[in-house]
């Protein structure tokens, strides 16, 4: 009887000193803005994804979270440069999308894109950033009488569409 009693009381000790333990620990994303898209919470975004975040934005308070198939988007600016920063379902980082002016672009990219596109005027720039493999550029040109889509990459340029404005 006396060693029941001494090995209850040692578990109520031990859980309880769990639970006060637990209590000290705040979430780092407490920083980040509660917004709910839908009904789409924080808490229901992927720990892994929510972590890696706040140790690369961690100064981001405006960051909207957006659930879509098997992806977590956080979507903010930051030096008026619109992110979207993709996580997959495990929380792992998938890629980095970022929009901007011209005014923002790399110079070895502006020289190339308007070394051959001279006449046109570029729209918005689209820099994706994937782990492991080189970054992309697209950009998006206006001229005279259509609009073209060009990517860039590790000083390659293709034009991925074209199009013919309408009179």
């Amino acid at each position: 009887m006396k060693k029941l009693i001494i090995a209850t009381s040692l578990t109520v000790v031990a859980l309880t000193g769990c639970a006060y333990s637990q209590q000290g620990n705040t979430l780092a994303a407490a920083n980040v803005r509660t917004l709910k898209a839908g009904n789409q919470y924080l808490n229901d975004i992927n720990v892994r994804a929510m972590r890696d975040f706040v140790t690369r934005y961690g100064d981001v308070s405006d960051a909207v979270w957006h659930r879509s198939n098997d992806n977590y988007v956080a979507v903010f600016y930051k030096d008026s440069i619109q992110h979207r920063v993709i996580y997959s379902n495990r929380g792992d980082l998938s890629y980095v999308m970022k929009y901007y002016e011209e005014s923002r672009m790399p110079r070895n990219v502006r020289a190339q894109v308007k070394s051959t596109y001279y006449d046109y005027k570029i729209y918005v720039v689209q820099e994706i950033e994937t782990p492991d493999h080189p970054t992309v550029y697209i950009v998006n040109l206006q001229g005279d009488t259509d609009w073209k889509k060009v990517k860039v990459c590790q000083g390659e340029m293709d034009i991925m569409e074209e199009f013919r404005k309408g009179k």
